[in-house]
């Protein structure tokens, strides 16, 4: 997995320093598009990887209109907050290598930590379930990923831990970076 996470982060961090055109965005899309995964690693371990992923990718694009996008992040969001944090009570994540453990073993995606600090982190995730293999639709979609990295560390810590998600499949790149403050 250590070569997977370097070839992996190599490209994310060509790609964040410019020296690697992202995709262009597109102007419409169907549910279609959003439903395409690009999961060499875990398509690897599982053949069969892609029904799970387009049965999580159904629940997460198939939204009511009447909800819009900000109420259904908000959800996303909050279902991944308490997964973390349960994650974290039951024992299943006891520190920040563990979380990386856990989103491979439940096949959200390869997490790889770039960096972490008493007060700031920064981690890249792979393979995303959410996001891999969509689109440019010119915004960021990884609200289940931002808030399963914040409730496991809120959990970890004891701690205000806000995570902000600054590269996204969705935005033209082809891994999800995540900066991580605790207060």
């Amino acid at each position: 997995m250590s070569n997977v996470i370097r070839q992996y982060r190599e490209q994310a961090l060509r790609e964040e320093r410019g020296e690697v055109e992202l995709s262009p965005r597109v102007e419409s899309f169907t549910l279609t598009d959003l439903l395409a995964a690009e999961r060499p690693t875990f398509q690897s371990l599982n053949p069969e990887d892609a029904v799970y992923v387009m049965t999580f990718r159904l629940l997460r694009w198939s939204q009511p209109p009447e909800l819009g996008e900000k109420a259904l992040a908000i959800v996303l969001y909050s279902a991944g907050r308490e997964i973390g944090e349960k994650a974290v009570e039951r024992g299943l994540v006891s520190s920040i290598e563990e979380l990386a453990n856990f989103t491979l073993n439940q096949r959200i995606g390869i997490l790889d930590v770039l960096e972490a600090g008493e007060k700031h982190a920064r981690i890249l995730v792979y393979e995303s379930i959410s996001s891999s293999g969509i689109p440019n639709i010119g915004r960021a979609v990884c609200h289940f990923e931002r808030g399963l990295i914040a409730g496991s560390l809120h959990r970890l810590t004891g701690r205000r831990v806000t995570v902000r998600e600054n590269h996204c499949w969705g935005l033209g790149y082809t891994h999800d970076s995540f900066e991580v403050t605790i207060e």
